[in-house]
């Protein structure tokens, strides 16, 4: 019992030390560039971790997250250029807004017992939709083009003038994403039982359209929430590159990368990932544009085929860490 305690305060000290590390971080002048690969790769760790939730720990594909991440960085850009409100107030409205689309999805499919491909064309249908709205909605969204977010560098306006801050902001959100998840322990147990066998989970009295949609909720509003910094950081959105299908991939393939089953593998995903894309791109996209898209899908392609459960979801397996935290 000793040795167990002994092991699980120092897994809880390592990922605290790791937790200051990262926070100091900045201060040692890191490169603009660095930085802001820095800053993506947790941007998209927070929504991957948020999609890892219902598509990873509930065993429910959804395509529909570019969507609630559209929507939070819509919500932020258009309330605050058209009423000049700060996106640090629109920040739980955005949640709201993504926790009620993903109700709205999941609510119906789930009530009517649509699982696996179903669930996901469904999904993929929402976001679709979503981005021919913003599309035909030009007098508000500008359409196509998308919004140029006008830049004030307030930080009561979510607007810094250098990156560092934006860096703290993001591993801020991190954090508390990855604490919450780990901290509903007893979700997370009714999710893996709904995941593995509906029907058997249902008989012990899991209530299977409640916690699938309870993880469907506060995923949908997590991301939002990540959509809101996503306006705040590029001061830009557009339908397609914000809220299109091919963020909910990106953010997918992220999470599919480290492990969809375990709290950690988004991250552990995304930190391979990020970096990886944008170096290939800065050195092809000059000469062979859309050349490193190939070489990561290729990549990804036999990551999958040899560790199905993803890089950190294999270490997990064999060490068992995430239990110790």
């Amino acid at each position: 019992m000793s040795l167990k305690i002994k092991n699980l305060n120092s897994a809880r000290l390592l990922f605290l030390a790791i937790i200051i590390i990262l926070y100091l971080l900045p201060i040692f002048r890191i490169p603009i560039l660095v930085l802001h690969i820095m800053i993506y790769t947790l941007l998209m760790a927070c929504a991957a971790t948020a999609w890892n939730l219902v598509g990873g720990l509930a065993g429910q594909l959804s395509l529909a997250h570019g969507a609630f991440l559209g929507m939070g960085a819509y919500a932020a850009a258009l309330l605050f250029m058209n009423n000049g409100i700060s996106p640090w107030i629109v920040l739980p409205l955005a949640m709201i807004i993504g926790a009620g689309a993903a109700a709205l999805i999941g609510y119906p499919c789930f009530r009517f017992g649509l699982r696996g491909a179903y669930f996901a064309i469904a999904s993929l249908t929402f976001n679709l939709i979503f981005v021919e709205v913003l599309i035909a909605w030009r007098e508000l969204t500008g359409g196509s083009l998308g919004l140029s977010i006008k830049r004030i560098n307030d930080p009561l306006y979510f607007q810094f003038a250098t990156k560092e801050p934006y860096y703290w902001v993001i591993l801020t959100m991190w954090i508390a994403i990855v604490l919450l998840i780990m901290k509903a322990k007893k979700l997370r147990y009714y999710l893996a039982a709904l995941r593995e066998n509906e029907d058997a989970a249902a008989a012990l009295g899991i209530s299977v359209r409640k916690y699938k949609l309870l993880a469907a909720v506060i995923s949908g509003a997590l991301t939002a929430m990540v959509g809101v910094f996503y306006a705040q950081y590029f001061m830009y959105v557009n339908p397609e590159g914000t809220a299109g299908v091919e963020m909910s991939v990106e953010t997918i393939l992220t999470a599919l990368f480290g492990g969809k089953f375990t709290i950690l593998g988004p991250t552990v995903g995304a930190t391979i990932i990020v970096p990886l894309s944008e170096c290939l791109r800065y050195s092809l996209g000059g000469v062979y544009a859309g050349l490193h898209r190939v070489i990561f899908s290729v990549i990804l392609v036999i990551l999958i085929m040899f560790l199905p459960q993803g890089i950190w979801g294999r270490i997990d397996e064999k060490f068992r860490l995430e239990a110790r935290l």
